[in-house]
């Protein structure tokens, strides 16, 4: 079989099986599932224009931000290895798991702190959640505290190197059922260009633009969360109440 025959039986097969999936599981849907399931299918439209569609990169502002933040990061590290070498008398590379490791468990003696790896066993980490716990301890705050945020810059810069298409836009990729609370989930298109698009913080936000004759807008809901979860509260609180008062 060529290239083309195989890429013919296996989207034919993914078809096939998938229906045949579908015909075993549809009979055992909720109304509450199938509601789900229609509106996914609802919104593959939508989600297709926007993976398309993409958001138009500003260039110029892309590179004053990533510049500034290279600058940001060059500040962090020389003040982390002046605390460190002054400190500890040794030197770090701070993206290297293995050596903070040692920085923390082996030479300063912090508590370890755990967590569950690729390989199901539990074993020394320096994570997000265990830097913040060793940062409640007074020698190790100053390191923890320029760990984090050497972190933070490295990532929103990442996020800014990003590879963007020929026509100045950055695309994602949108997964309608990629969480199980019902939000989008998005990653690099089947290109390998853009990224994840979702939860861009505030100082990324800059380096879009709107397209000519177009603004951008941010919507959100005043006390959203909370008033659902009030609603929700009330709902099952009523219901007992009435139930024990009758």
């Amino acid at each position: 079989q060529n290239a083309d025959d195989q890429h013919w039986l296996y989207n034919g097969l993914d078809c096939c099986i998938t229906r045949e999936i579908f015909d075993a599981i549809s009979p055992m849907a909720t109304a509450g599932a199938r509601k789900t399931y229609e509106m996914s299918k609802a919104l593959q439209a939508p989600a297709l224009e926007m993976s398309m569609r993409g958001i138009l990169v500003d260039r110029t502002a892309r590179t004053k931000v990533m510049a500034e933040m290279r600058r940001k990061l060059a500040i962090l590290e020389d003040q982390l290895n002046t605390i460190i070498r002054d400190g500890v008398g040794v030197d770090l590379n701070w993206r290297s798991p293995t050596q903070l490791n040692k920085l923390f468990y082996d030479i300063m003696q912090m508590p370890v702190q755990k967590k569950r790896n690729a390989h199901g066993v539990y074993a020394p980490t320096t994570d997000r959640g265990a830097l913040e716990n060793l940062s409640n301890y007074y020698l190790a705050e100053p390191i923890c505290n320029h760990i984090l945020a050497l972190r933070d810059l490295a990532k929103s810069l990442g996020f800014l190197e990003t590879e963007i298409d020929s026509d100045g836009r950055m695309r994602t990729s949108f997964n309608i059922a990629g969480t199980n609370t019902f939000r989008f989930a998005s990653s690099a298109t089947d290109f390998g260009t853009g990224t994840n698009l979702q939860n861009v913080n505030s100082a990324l936000r800059s380096v879009f633009v709107a397209d000519p004759g177009m603004k951008l807008a941010n919507l959100d809901l005043e006390q959203a969360d909370s008033r659902n979860v009030g609603a929700l509260c009330w709902n099952r609180f009523a219901s007992i109440d009435e139930k024990y008062a009758g």
